[in-house]
């Protein structure tokens, strides 16, 4: 059975330069607040893959949480992060 949902994602790249500053948190931060502020959804998500510890640093800094792990991809495994209004 597959699951007929739509979410807003909340993603992110930055150069490693840049890395470890706060650039990235504050602007995830600042994408969800507009989003909410704007009343454009409920929630947001941010898939990221398990091993990557920094990205789930930013989410959990947005005040998301784990809600689905193990999602599948032929190649790699993740873990969908979320917050809502």
């Amino acid at each position: 059975m597959s699951e007929d949902v739509e979410y807003l994602e909340v993603g992110y790249s930055i150069l490693p330069i840049r890395c470890k500053r706060g650039h990235t948190s504050e602007s995830a931060i600042k994408c969800k607040n507009f989003t909410f502020e704007n009343d454009l959804t409920d929630s947001l998500i941010s898939i990221i893959h398990k091993e990557n510890i920094g990205s789930r640093k930013v989410a959990i800094n947005n005040g998301m949480s784990l809600f689905k792990n193990n999602l599948k991809n032929p190649n790699t495994d993740f873990d969908m992060y979320r917050i809502s209004k």
